[in-house]
């Protein structure tokens, strides 16, 4: 497979991982919205929405309105909670729509050129990446102590 995708043009790699986002993001929203619905299958997931980063991720979302999707395509590991939120608060769609296309095409350039080039990088030497790692956990482990 990461042969395939390195083979692509780079712009058919963007427009490959645009699709790969509009459909992973979309299923988190509905998944989102379905547990807003309060069926039974769900109620984990309700209780995970009382979480610290999903309260976060309310909180950006109150504040950024629309706009906080395309934006949180540049971060990591906070997309999902914004975007399972957004469902969850059920955004209107017609605000939705645009504001997700927008971001899974930010996430596509990304990936498509940048992302796929670090990862390459990550395989090719993964001692490195260990070292990059360590110093984000140290940077992190600072910032924490320093806000006490």
């Amino acid at each position: 497979m990461f042969e395939w995708i390195d083979s692509l043009h780079w712009s058919l790699a963007i427009v490959f991982f645009w699709i790969i986002g509009i459909l992973r993001t979309s299923i988190v929203f509905a998944l989102g919205w379905s547990a807003s619905a309060g069926t039974e299958r769900f109620k984990r997931l309700q209780r995970a929405m009382d979480s610290p980063i999903y309260r976060r991720a309310q909180a950006f979302i109150n504040q950024w309105g629309a706009l906080a999707v395309p934006l949180c395509f540049l971060t990591v590991g906070f997309q999902t909670a914004v975007i399972l939120t957004t469902g969850f608060t059920r955004m209107p769609l017609i605000r939705w729509i645009p504001a997700m296309l927008l971001g899974t095409l930010l996430w596509g350039i990304i990936y498509g050129t940048i992302g796929m080039a670090v990862f390459w990088a990550w395989l090719e030497r993964p001692f490195m990446a260990l070292a990059l790692i360590a110093v984000v956990v140290l940077v992190i482990i600072v910032v924490r102590r320093r806000q006490k």
